[in-house]
């Protein structure tokens, strides 16, 4: 495996693990938000970041 790969792999763990510690801080504030509606776009964003990560990690596995 190439210096290159290794970084790029290093690269999307790093990026993956942002979006999963990024989604856990969206979750704790979407808990103490009173508004139902803003609450849910939020936790449908943390989804998102959680799926994003994923998929990056699938990725990682391909390179």
């Amino acid at each position: 495996m190439t210096r290159t790969i290794k970084n790029f792999r290093k690269t999307l763990d790093a990026v993956a693990m942002n979006n999963e510690a990024a989604a856990i801080a969206v979750m704790r504030a979407a808990d103490r938000i009173g508004d139902e509606s803003l609450k849910q776009q939020l936790f449908n964003v943390i989804q998102r970041m959680n799926q994003d990560a994923a998929e990056l990690r699938v990725v990682r596995e391909h390179v």
